[in-house]
């Protein structure tokens, strides 16, 4: 999982850097997206074990391509660390409604999130758990404030739904299956290289 968490920051960087030496032509073309967010809710009896905390962060890059000064289409990936870490692989649609250097944003994410499997230790018991992931939704709503003619700045509100699934099998335990549904507030900050 460190190895992955390792490479998953380098490809963010070296995007990142990628995008801020490209110049801008037009309006089109690549574009790298990397926000920062915090899911935010009460922690309730179904997801007390997945979800031990009232504000998680979360990190996803997103690489996609600007039909123009309105559209985009990317394809993003991110981490959000719960009690068990998640890995989340989507599409990300976006609408910005004016060319102004200060503009609403529509945005939403789709897709699934993988998790990892572990071996947890209840008292006396051991048992295996095998976490399956689920699907992930994210629409939100914000704006875009331009800094440079290369790099905006993003601040977005919306909502975070995500299905987990785990199957716990255990010695002298009975084998069941667990679903949870997670729904947040999310609150991100985000900054896009084009």
């Amino acid at each position: 999982m460190r190895k992955l968490l390792l490479l998953s920051i380098c490809l963010f960087a070296g995007a990142s850097m990628s995008a801020q030496e490209r110049t801008k032509s037009s309006s089109e073309g690549y574009f790298n997206l990397t926000q920062l967010s915090f899911l935010m809710g009460e922690v309730n009896e179904i997801s007390q074990t997945p979800v031990r905390s009232n504000m998680i962060p979360s990190v996803v890059n997103i690489n996609g391509y600007r039909a123009n000064e309105h559209f985009s289409i990317g394809v993003g990936v991110g981490m959000v660390p719960l009690a068990y870490t998640i890995i989340p692989v989507f599409a990300d649609f976006r609408i910005t409604l004016f060319k102004d250097n200060l503009s609403p944003v529509i945005a939403f994410k789709g897709g699934y999130s993988f998790a990892n499997s572990r071996k947890d230790i209840w008292g006396l018991y051991s048992t295996d758990n095998r976490n399956t992931g689920g699907m992930m939704l994210h629409p939100e709503i914000g704006v875009k404030v331009t800094i440079t003619d290369r790099a905006d700045f993003m601040l977005t509100i919306g909502y975070w739904y995500q299905h987990l699934k785990s199957e716990i099998k255990g010695m002298n335990y009975y084998d069941r299956t667990r679903t949870t549904d997670i729904n947040r507030l999310s609150i991100s900050l985000g900054f896009q290289f084009q």
